[in-house]
């Protein structure tokens, strides 16, 4: 029974220490490393529908997301928004139109398209648009069509065990949706006629109101980003995510 707990260990950290056999290996010096990951990300992705359990990295279709505050101070748009069970739907149909490998000095900049995200949660709610003033309780929806966005991983090396990995310190994100459509139920106590006037008026105004709160949503989900990465960085080596010719 021992010997059997040893060999299932080993075998596990060996699970833990490479990429899955079905992913594409991009060679690091060959000229063409960035032309691999454009397609190689991308099939990754897909791949992960389920996530990788070896690596603990959750399934991303949905990408499950426990809760996030949103918080938008001075402006036409103050409001304070707070979701929980949040559920990313469409990020493993992303493409990616450029990419950009520094591994000298650990940094990575892409720029995917996502035909359409979805970002759906439970809300609670409460601020003012313009003069308006708005509040509410129930599901929001959020959808971001042909969804550029632009990714900055900023990694540094970290030694372990003679092996070196490259652990993303911080992800930055940009966000340009071609169009946000607005969703969310159950406004104003449940008085349908407010909330289906509050609706309209938010999709007629989405690009100011998603402008507005831009940042914060793109700060909270930058953290998601990042943790998600870091499962594979953190447990796969630089020399076996990036081969070395």
């Amino acid at each position: 029974m021992f010997l059997f707990l040893v060999l299932s260990q080993l075998t596990l950290a060996a699970a833990e220490n490479k990429l899955p056999e079905n992913f594409i290996k991009c060679k690091r010096n060959d000229g063409t490393l960035n032309d691999c990951l454009k397609g190689a990300v991308p099939d990754a992705l897909r791949k992960m529908v389920e996530g990788i359990p070896a690596l603990s990295v959750p399934p991303l279709e949905p990408l499950f997301v426990s809760g996030m505050n949103i918080d938008s101070g001075a402006g036409p748009v103050t409001i304070t928004q707070n979701y929980r069970n949040i559920k990313l739907h469409g990020l493993t149909d992303s493409i990616l139109t450029t990419y950009k490998a520094d591994l000298k000095h650990h940094r990575l900049r892409t720029e995917s398209l996502t035909p359409k995200m979805e970002f759906i949660a439970d809300y609670v709610m409460k601020g003012r648009i313009l003069v308006l003033p708005i509040q509410g309780k129930g599901i929001a929806n959020i959808t971001m069509v042909n969804l550029v966005v632009k990714h900055d991983l900023i990694g540094e090396p970290v030694v372990k065990d003679g092996q070196t990995f490259m652990h993303i310190k911080d992800y930055r994100v940009k966000f340009i949706p071609e169009k946000v459509n607005l969703h969310f139920s159950n406004l104003f106590n449940g008085d349908k006629r407010l909330g289906d006037q509050m609706n309209i008026f938010l999709n007629e105004n989405s690009d100011l109101v998603f402008n507005e709160l831009k940042e914060s949503y793109e700060k909270s989900l930058s953290s998601v980003f990042q943790d998600v990465t870091n499962k594979i960085f953190d447990k796969v080596p630089m020399n076996k995510i990036f081969i070395e010719n």
